[in-house]
């Protein structure tokens, strides 16, 4: 009986394996996965194509440095960009997270108004702020659409 049950497993596995073979014309070209290095059966491979102005309605900010330097004590302007599909025309909420303890963004409600194309950020360093290199991440909001874009950059707090 385990002979017949082990016979009758074996032979549903090679069946398995053999319905997963593709049926494939070996004398046509084929083309293979750049992510799995397999053929790719064109029968039944979709390709998910961009849709068209898709990108228009979208938007991103920029951050024209990598890092910025404050003394504690000291205040600096800081500027972000957007940069908008052609067919963005939202305001954009701007909030920063990650500021060491003891800078703190001195302007009020940040946000890119719809015909803007930047907004200057003032930020402030208490004479006690933290000092070290610190990430901070500029997040863009859009409240109608829901659409978020953020980016990186470095703040580097110094001693007077």
């Amino acid at each position: 009986m385990k002979r017949l049950f082990a016979g009758f497993a074996l032979l549903t596995l090679v069946a398995a394996v053999g319905c997963n073979q593709s049926e494939m014309d070996p004398s046509k070209p084929t083309t293979v996965s750049k992510v799995s290095n397999q053929p790719v059966d064109p029968k039944t491979t979709t390709v998910k194509k961009p849709i068209a102005g898709e990108a228009d309605a979208t938007f991103s900010l920029s951050v024209p440095f990598e890092s910025i330097a404050l003394t504690q004590g000291e205040q600096k302007s800081v500027l972000i960009g957007i940069n908008r599909g052609k067919d963005f025309r939202e305001q954009v909420a701007i909030a920063l997270t990650g500021l060491p303890a003891g800078v703190t963004l001195e302007t009020a409600d940040p946000a890119i108004a719809h015909g803007s194309m930047d907004v200057t950020l003032v930020l402030k360093a208490a004479a006690d702020a933290s000092l070290g290199t610190f990430t901070v991440k500029v997040t863009g909001h859009t409240a109608s659409s829901g659409a978020d874009f953020s980016k990186e950059f470095k703040v580097i707090v110094t001693q007077e």
